[in-house]
């Protein structure tokens, strides 16, 4: 895998019983969720794959596709593209760095968030985060992109940074959220103010189905490898733009990422037994680069544990 790729892993989205040809088709906001750090039953996973000049290529076919789960080929029971008309909902949680040393970056940020606020589309939903010394949202989930706007652009700079705070705010938020996940996370420094450390950050990514995308501001204490390893362990993708300019092209990138890549689900073959499973994708076309979720952990259902 390509570590400067936009990498899209695991945002699992639908429980998909497809095998029974007479079922009714769903609404896929009804459809239950499939739980990754639960009993795994369905593991569904989005995948980009882009041509050697970098388009997205579609048209891809369950034969097209081979799914290895620890070098296993499992079957595909469900495919479905972002682009088609079976496209599954997104749910997204924009965090926002709010801390005092954003202040000369507050208005690029403000300009790149509401540009991607516009980028979404009808049947996807949004929740703002904002973190300096605390972490505070927009309320709930909405679609209502004025809502999201005028909370973006009341947003103030002052304190500290609680950065991982901020994401296991987020995580939580996205954790039990039908459909696909991401979060967005824009930072220009290091923890100062979490009661979280880096290693609970770390595992509560690991286990849930939310990609990260991760936007690092430079300066002198950006978390440069924090940021990447959260990126690449969930299956999103990381930026280190040289100027605060950049930062609409960034926001761009991104919602170009979640527009264009397919869903496809599998049962594993082996039941879940509390490891950690690496997952491949390979795809039948010459020249491609497939990018997609190294992994995800198989835990077993708690004692007394619904759903």
């Amino acid at each position: 895998m390509n570590p400067s790729a936009l990498t899209l892993g695991i945002a699992l989205a639908a429980a998909l019983r497809s095998s029974t040809p007479s079922a009714p088709a769903q609404d896929p906001q009804q459809r239950p969720p499939i739980i990754i750090g639960a009993e795994v039953e369905v593991v569904s996973v989005p995948v980009i794959v882009h041509d050697k000049a970098g388009r997205f290529v579609a048209g891809l076919k369950k034969e097209d596709i081979q799914i290895l789960e620890d070098g296993v080929p499992q079957e595909i029971t469900y495919l479905a593209s972002s682009t088609g008309e079976d496209r599954i909902p997104l749910s997204i949680a924009l965090t926002l760095d709010t801390s005092g040393s954003m202040k000369g970056s507050i208005t690029f940020l403000k300009e790149a968030a509401t540009y991607f606020t516009g980028k979404l589309e009808l049947t996807d939903q949004a929740l703002v985060v904002q973190f300096n010394e605390s972490v505070k949202s927009s309320s709930e989930f909405t679609d209502d992109t004025d809502r999201m706007d005028a909370f973006i652009n009341g947003l103030q700079v002052w304190g500290g940074t609680a950065l991982y705070d901020s994401v296991m705010y987020s995580l939580d938020r996205l954790r039990d959220r039908p459909g696909r996940k991401a979060l967005i996370l824009l930072s220009d420094g290091d923890d100062t103010s979490s009661v979280a450390g880096k290693a609970q950050v770390t595992a509560l990514a690991k286990s849930l189905e939310v990609s990260i995308y991760a936007v690092g501001i430079q300066g002198f204490d950006t978390p440069r490898g924090f940021l990447k390893n959260l990126a690449e362990d969930t299956g999103g993708a990381y930026y280190f733009p040289n100027k605060t300019s950049e930062l609409i092209k960034v926001f761009e990138a991104i919602a170009k990422d979640l527009k264009n890549n397919y869903l496809i689900a599998y049962s594993p073959k082996r039941a879940a037994d509390n490891t950690y499973r690496k997952i491949e994708v390979r795809v039948n076309r010459p020249e491609v680069t497939v990018r997609v979720r190294p992994g995800y952990m198989a835990a077993r259902k708690r004692r007394g544990q619904q759903g």
